[in-house]
């Protein structure tokens, strides 16, 4: 009797093991013996076996070589790391007639989630309705500034109850959140927080002069860009600072060029050398306890301020810039850049050291930051341009790990998508980049893209390739 049982234990065991070992797995994607970068942790999984079925992840486990995998499509993962899919948190033309070849750059980029900062609703929702194979744009349509605005085309509300209506009709519209700018009166910005908290709307951007990045927090403005309001308010000079805008936004509307470019000028020099840390540890304070993101942009900055000893124009990528877009980043054809002398510029430089050093202290009190570009600027290219943001926090003083995160998990944050998108785990949307060499090493290797797999399909390297081949432009 002892030796049946015995026997049966056995041959149940053995049963076991051989199920174990064949085990099958079925998917529309597979990706094999693949080391996974889990950005939360800022670790890698090595030898990992990934499914995606109707676009989603369904199964993540250890590699196994006698698995029998049934798939329409099979990657070898061997020596490669996934990562969740890039966002860019500051875009524009996203929704352009005139650079629809921008899209295809994400793409090839592996940026599969975009936030312009303007943009068409309406072309964005055509867009999404023709199929077309682009990246998750939110956007928040016009900007709302006031009567002393800087930029053209933006909204003007002259009165608190017609910024309100004005929310309202971008929300019913499809905005995603509202964007706001440096001219906005105290009153008119309250009536947009109030609204937007009432409509559960996000609201962002510029913090007017007349406001606080501190009180742009407390009123619920969900994320600063540029660093706008924190060089002053890290600042042991604030009210010289204050000051100084006023004269030079009146100069310049003045078209008193001049005095505008002196002030700025001064600005400049202040913010480098004035850098208060308690005044910023305050800001982080606050900044953390209401959740408000910081997106610091700083290749804008960079190459803005950069570009008279770096020469741009020859980097090979400038061949998917449209040629009037191209001219206009020169310095020598940009007003009022073309008149700056060359104390502005070296304040500029030190403007860009500042900035860097705020973005490091920013995130080491545990400020959550954002990867944006604000691409269409200065030699920023879409696409590209958030490898090298990227690489600019790293420069700043976050880790591999640290960067990596704000162009991924920070953003579903942001957008409360955290259980669908930013990391790579089971469940969730299958947005992904599969790279030939570890970020988490050197965040130059986001840019060794092998493939891209977007809401499950999957985009292989002759595809990226032929996407960035359709972007060029023939000048």
């Amino acid at each position: 009797m002892k030796r049946i049982i015995f026997g049966i234990i056995c041959s149940i065991f053995l049963l076991s093991f051989i199920s174990c070992k064949n085990k099958e797995i079925q998917a529309d994607i597979v990706i094999t013996n693949v080391n996974i970068i889990d950005v939360e942790n800022q670790i890698t999984n090595s030898s990992q076996t990934i499914a995606i079925e109707n676009g989603k992840i369904i199964l993540i486990e250890p590699y196994s070589d006698s698995s029998v995998i049934k798939a329409e499509t099979i990657i070898d993962g061997t020596n490669k790391y996934l990562i969740p899919s890039l966002w860019d948190m500051h875009t524009h033309y996203t929704t352009s007639n005139k650079h629809k070849g921008f899209l295809n750059l994400f793409m090839a980029n592996g940026v599969l989630g975009v936030r312009d900062l303007w943009g068409s609703i309406e072309a964005r929702d055509s867009l999404v309705a023709s199929n077309t194979l682009m990246p998750r744009i939110f956007l928040s349509g016009h900007i709302i500034d006031g009567p002393f605005t800087l930029l053209q085309g933006t909204l003007q509300p002259k009165s608190a109850d017609e910024a309100i209506h004005l929310v309202d009709s971008l929300h019913q519209k499809g905005a995603d959140f509202i964007k706001v700018y440096d001219d906005l009166s105290k009153d008119i910005y309250e009536a947009i927080s109030l609204k937007c908290k009432e409509l559960n709307l996000p609201f962002t951007g510029h913090t007017p002069d007349i406001i606080t990045a501190i009180d742009a927090s407390e009123l619920g403005q969900k994320s600063i860009e540029h660093l706008n309001g924190i060089f002053e308010s890290c600042s042991s000079q604030q009210s010289r600072i204050d000051s100084l805008e006023v004269v030079f936004k009146h100069a310049f509307m003045q078209r008193n060029i001049p005095n505008a470019i002196k002030a700025f000028t001064e600005i400049g020099t202040l913010y480098s050398s004035t850098l208060d840390e308690d005044e910023l540890n305050k800001l982080s304070n606050t900044l953390v306890k209401n959740k408000t993101f910081i997106t610091p942009t700083l290749i804008t900055l960079n190459n803005h301020w950069y570009r008279k000893e770096v020469d741009f124009t020859k980097d090979s990528i400038n061949k998917y810039i449209p040629l009037e877009m191209f001219n206009g980043w020169d310095p020598n054809n940009e007003f009022p850049t073309n008149m700056f002398p060359e104390e502005t510029w070296e304040s500029g430089k030190k403007m860009v050291s500042i900035a860097k050093t705020i973005t490091n202290k920013l995130n080491k009190n545990g400020v959550k930051l954002l990867a944006g570009t604000d691409c269409g600027v200065s030699y920023v290219v879409p696409g590209f341009s958030i490898h090298n943001e990227l690489k600019l926090l790293v420069k700043s003083g976050l880790t591999n790990g640290e960067a990596l995160q704000t162009a991924t998990i920070n953003p579903s944050l942001y957008f409360n998508l955290s259980d669908s998108l930013g990391t790579v785990t089971e469940n969730k949307i299958a947005d992904l980049v599969l790279l030939n060499n570890n970020p988490l090493e050197k965040i130059e290797n986001t840019q060794t893209i092998f493939g891209v797999i977007q809401n499950g399909k999957y985009l292989d390297r002759n595809r990226l390739n032929e996407l960035l081949k359709n972007a060029e432009i023939i000048k």
